[in-house]
């Protein structure tokens, strides 16, 4: 049988120590076979909450999206998926972050604009093959 951890802490506050619950659950005659972790941890992927987006004049294929990571402070991240809404919650690899495949999220202009970071799919951070617009996550995200 596979568990999720989210689901197991639904049931009591268990932790996200997966070493120690597999431990306990094997200790107490339900042995843990495999322990997977679903995509890997990424230094400097934060989680942005959308404030708005605008559309530029001169710039077709993609818009300005304004977030927070910390619901005061503002950024500005150009991006060419149009899947978000005000208020979602999406992930944003900050400048200096090297993204799974390499590349060095670095401040880079549109238009004479420069973008604070990048807004991210979960084919760029390595979680599915799905690259069709940016990653939403669920609202229970913190």
């Amino acid at each position: 049988m596979k568990i999720l951890l989210s689901w197991l802490n639904q049931f009591a506050d268990f932790g996200t120590n997966v070493s120690d619950i597999s431990d306990a659950l094997t200790s107490l005659g339900m042995p843990v076979e495999e322990i997977i972790e679903s995509g890997s941890r990424l230094e400097g992927v934060v989680v942005a909450q959308v404030l708005r987006t605008e559309r530029h004049p001169d710039a077709e294929k993609v818009h300005r999206v304004y977030v927070t990571t910390d619901g005061t402070n503002e950024l500005h991240v150009w991006c060419g998926a149009f899947n978000m809404s005000v208020g979602d919650k999406i992930p944003l690899a900050t400048l200096g972050t090297t993204m799974p495949d390499g590349r060095q999220i670095l401040k880079r202009g549109i238009l004479g604009i420069d973008s604070e970071g990048m807004l991210c799919s979960a084919k760029e951070l390595e979680l599915n093959e799905d690259h069709g617009g940016i990653f939403i996550l669920p609202s229970t995200s913190h």
